[in-house]
């Protein structure tokens, strides 16, 4: 898939099936479908990042008349709101890709602006927007927390195509009958320049942000490549879609982007019960290694989707509108097969014969309803990259 800002990848086409047209923000009518108004979000753990560390900026579309949000330049945060500095007031530029309003502005520029708070206004959280790019096609890592690994039963980091539209920290995210629906949580970036080579990484302003990652397991066991998980065939299929990729309200540009991770922690809550707790630091492919083999494997390696193959990139770049995931830590729902559906998986004598193995053990799964159900409300959070609250809705029915 290409993640330039001027190609449209056949992939990213295939996907638009099931995506509304784009709003005027840049982001589909469906993808990040606002939840119900509820109440204020709970903040616990969340402070902005120092502004020795990073600065934080957020959006909102304030004036119906502009060509797009606002992009903020964010001083406090409270539990109603945040105060911050309009720099598309402040720039004449309103749009929906943030960076190209933080680059009119330098880091002193930024630090000047913030030993002048009487420039600052009050902003309803329920106002902010999700910061993510606006682009289809973003490039994942998959078991790149030692824990997590564990727990899946996959040894080693791998890297997988993921074809969503960015939504945004109030969102609510589709549950079907037979849909394995798990979550996780993960650090994103995105960069305001395309990366065509390492030279390129180190000289772009990163930004980091909060986003999440649901999954449908089911479609993932029907299609991952149990002789070579960490191919990651099957895996775009599983975490595809127009309500998989929440993002939070902070876009973050740290001084120091090594130092800054280094600090960052993520987390989940289901109903209000702890399920996920990781460090950044504890990635096993740290941000630069998974730009180097994005770039390395571009027209090289491809993966399944949807009963194709699609490259990571059509060409050696990964460009503005698309964003970089980290990988998730310990604490999803889902577990490896037990040893005994793994041996009658790999000894049955016939793709048929494997199908029906997987189907069994997909009803049995189903029936325990321990993955998310309608009513289940997720949180995810992170000390300076902020929320994201996801209900879970039933799917609409066939036809409707």
């Amino acid at each position: 898939m290409s993640l330039s800002r001027s190609a449209i990848s056949i992939a990213s086409l295939a996907l638009a099936s099931c995506l509304i047209l784009a709003s005027p923000d840049g982001r589909s009518a469906l993808a990040g479908k606002p939840a119900a108004a509820s109440a204020a979000p709970d903040l616990t753990g969340v402070v902005l990042a120092p502004f020795d560390k990073a600065h934080t900026f957020a959006q909102l579309r304030q004036d119906a008349k502009a060509a797009g949000p606002s992009t903020l330049l964010v001083l406090t945060l409270a539990p109603d709101g945040v105060t911050a500095i309009d720099l598309s007031a402040l720039s004449g530029l309103y749009g929906a890709d943030a960076f190209d309003v933080i680059q009119r502005f330098d880091a002193a520029a930024l630090d000047a602006l913030v030993r002048q708070p009487q420039r600052a206004r009050r902003y309803f959280l329920s106002s902010l927007l999700g910061v993510g790019p606006r682009g289809l096609a973003h490039v994942a890592a998959g078991t790149n927390y030692p824990a997590h690994g564990e727990e899946t039963g996959v040894d080693g980091a791998f890297l997988f195509p993921k074809l969503s539209q960015a939504g945004g920290p109030r969102m609510t995210v589709a549950a079907a009958p037979g849909v394995l629906l798990d979550y996780e949580v993960e650090v994103c970036a995105r960069f305001d320049r395309e990366l065509r080579s390492m030279a390129d990484f180190d000289a772009a302003r990163k930004g980091m942000f909060l986003c999440g990652d649901f999954t449908d397991r089911a479609t993932l066991v029907r299609n991952i490549d149990l002789r070579n998980i960490t191919s990651g065939d099957g895996f775009a299929d599983a975490k595809s879609g127009p309500d998989r990729f929440p993002t939070g309200p902070f876009l973050v540009v740290p001084r120091d982007w090594k130092a800054f991770l280094a600090e960052v922690t993520i987390a989940t809550h289901v109903d209000g019960q702890p399920r996920q707790q990781a460090r950044a630091v504890d990635m096993i492919k740290d941000l630069p290694t998974i730009v180097r083999e994005t770039l390395q494997e571009a027209g090289t390696r491809t993966w399944s989707y949807r009963g194709g193959r699609i490259p990571m990139v059509e060409r050696a770049a990964i460009g503005t509108e698309s964003a970089v995931l980290t990988g998730t830590g310990d604490g999803v729902v889902f577990r490896e097969p037990g040893a005994a559906v793994m041996k009658e998986v790999m000894t049955a004598p016939g793709r048929a014969a494997q199908l029906a193995v997987i189907e069994r053990y997909l009803a049995g799964e189903a029936a325990k309803r321990i993955y998310l159900q309608p009513g289940n409300r997720v949180r995810h959070s992170s000390n300076y990259l902020g929320w994201i609250e996801a209900a879970v809705v039933a799917a609409p029915a066939a036809g409707r």
